[in-house]
């Protein structure tokens, strides 16, 4: 039955018009929710990678930071090799110095 062949056309357009717009509502809403998944998806894949790339730079500079790390040890151990190789000079300067004193 259209709004032709009916008895109430008025309320049967209202009818109609009204399935209509809950039509039309219910696509928009399924619409609004699937933009709205879309978008937080693309929010976590945008974090995903951020985080990845923020790790993989880390690590980069981490790697770099042990490098220095054990340069610096390396060279502390050659400054005290030479410490004990100058503080060995001058115990035995002084022990020289002392018998000369002792001979005069």
């Amino acid at each position: 039955m259209t709004i032709f062949t009916s008895r109430d056309p008025a309320g049967r357009a209202a009818l109609e018009l009204g399935l209509l717009t809950a039509g039309i509502v219910s696509t928009l809403a399924d619409a609004h929710a699937a933009g709205k998944q879309a978008a937080e998806e693309r929010r976590e894949k945008r974090a995903a990678y951020k985080y990845a790339t923020e790790l993989a730079e880390a690590r980069g500079r981490a790697d770099d930071l042990g490098r220095v790390a054990m340069r610096a040890v390396r060279h502390v151990a050659a400054l005290e090799a030479e410490v004990r190789r100058l503080r060995t000079a001058l115990e035995q300067r002084q022990a020289f110095i002392d018998r000369q004193r002792g001979a005069a």
